[in-house]
C-alpha cells in the first residue's frame, strides 16, 4: 500500500504522527511524506518534520492520499495553488481520499470531498459545511472511498477505523492492542456537548484565535 501525506507549513503534528503511527503497523505499507518544496516543515508546536518527498518527484497514483489539518495554516493550504493543484493531481488517480482535522478543509477547497459526507475538527464545522460539504459530527467518517476524522487526537481512532476497514476487524483490534490505545480522558470534555459552558465559551475563543493568526 502506498500512502502520501501531504505535509506543510505550520500543520498540526499530531494530525499527522497519530493516522501514520496506526499505519506504520500495515503490512507492506510504504509513506511518502509530501512538501511543496522545503522538506523541512514547521509544525504548529514547534518540532519541525523532514519530508521525504517533494511535489515533483511524489507517487502520481498513491493508494490512499492523506492530509491532516491546522489551524490558520489549514486555510492557508487551501487557498495555496501549489497544494491545491497537487492534490486534485492525486486525487483523481488515489483509491483512497483521507483526512483529518481541519485537513478536510484543504481537501474540500481541492473539490475532492464534492457529494461526500465528511468530518472535521468541532470548531470548523461551520467552515467545512461553507464548501457545500455534509458536515459528518463521527469521529470518523467512512463515506465510500473518503475517510475523515474528527480533531487532532481522532486522528488514532481514524487510522485504526482505516486499518480495519482495508484489512479486517481483527488487524485493527491488533493494533489497537500494540498501542495500548485505551484512553481515559481526565475530565471528559473533549466534546462540546460534554464541557460546560465555561469551558466551551473559552475553547471557542481559543480555536477562533487560531483560525486567525
Amino acid at each position: 500500500m502506498k500512502i502520501v501525506a501531504l505535509c506543510y507549513e505550520g500543520m498540526t503534528l499530531l494530525d499527522l504522527v497519530g493516522p501514520t503511527q496506526v499505519w506504520s503497523f500495515l503490512p507492506d505499507v510504504q509513506i511518502q511524506y509530501v512538501a511543496p518544496q522545503d522538506l523541512r516543515v514547521a509544525t504548529d508546536c514547534g518540532l519541525p518534520v523532514t519530508a521525504t518527498h517533494s511535489f515533483g518527484d511524489a507517487w502520481e497514483a498513491p493508494d490512499v492520499l492523506f492530509v491532516g489539518g491546522g489551524g490558520k495554516p489549514a486555510l492557508d493550504a487551501a487557498a495555496d495553488p501549489r497544494i491545491q493543484d497537487f492534490l486534485r493531481s492525486r486525487g483523481e488517480r488515489a483509491s483512497w481520499i483521507t483526512s483529518v482535522c481541519t485537513g478536510s478543509l484543504i481537501m474540500a477547497a481541492a473539490g475532492l470531498y464534492d457529494g461526500y459526507r465528511a468530518a472535521t475538527y468541532w470548531g470548523a464545522r461551520e467552515m467545512l459545511a461553507g464548501y457545500g460539504i455534509d458536515v459528518s459530527e463521527e469521529r470518523v467518517c467512512i463515506d465510500r472511498n473518503r475517510i475523515s476524522g474528527g480533531g487532532i487526537t481522532a486522528g488514532i481512532d481514524f487510522g485504526l477505523a482505516t486499518a480495519a476497514h482495508w484489512f479486517g476487524d481483527d488487524t485493527g483490534r491488533l493494533f489497537e492492542l500494540v498501542l495500548e490505545y485505551a484512553p481515559q480522558p481526565p475530565f471528559g470534555t473533549g466534546r462540546p456537548e460534554l464541557a460546560d459552558e465555561k469551558t466551551l465559551r473559552t475553547a471557542r475563543t481559543m480555536t477562533e484565535a487560531v483560525f486567525q493568526q
